[in-house]
């Protein structure tokens, strides 16, 4: 009873600094080519395995992919695991983009990319949606 009286200590103080471990994470804003923020958009996350095969401990990566929509301030988080991931952002009436994002231990990777509205939808509209695009 003594030995865990004296260990009670030692685990609420491991349990406290694990809990205030940073977070690695993918984050950005997502914005139009005027600096509009878009909101709904749809984020993916691929892990990228290259490398891990090897044992570099700096690719722990997840199998599953991660699936996020931008909030109303076209912001979005995915919290993962160190690694390399393609980030692949879409949203209705503007071209997809995607690019390779390395995540650190304790470091979030960003991507903030700005999206172009997609001149098909612009050619099938038959219209404008921003002045001066074409």
């Amino acid at each position: 009873m003594n030995r865990l009286i004296r260990a009670f200590p030692i685990v609420l103080l491991c349990l406290s600094y694990a809990s205030a471990a940073p977070q690695s994470a993918i984050t950005g804003q997502i914005t139009d080519s005027e600096g509009a923020v878009i909101a709904n958009a749809r984020v993916l996350i691929h892990w990228d395995p290259s490398g891990s095969a090897v044992g570099l401990r700096t690719n722990i990566g997840i199998e599953q992919d991660v699936m996020v929509v931008t909030d109303a301030s076209g912001h979005y988080s995915a919290n993962v695991p160190p690694g390399f991931y393609d980030v692949f952002v879409s949203a209705m009436a503007f071209t997809p983009t995607a690019t390779k994002v390395r995540v650190k231990e304790g470091q979030p990777g960003t991507f903030s990319p700005k999206l172009n509205v997609d001149p098909l939808v612009t050619k099938e509209l038959g219209h404008e949606i921003y002045p001066g695009s074409k």
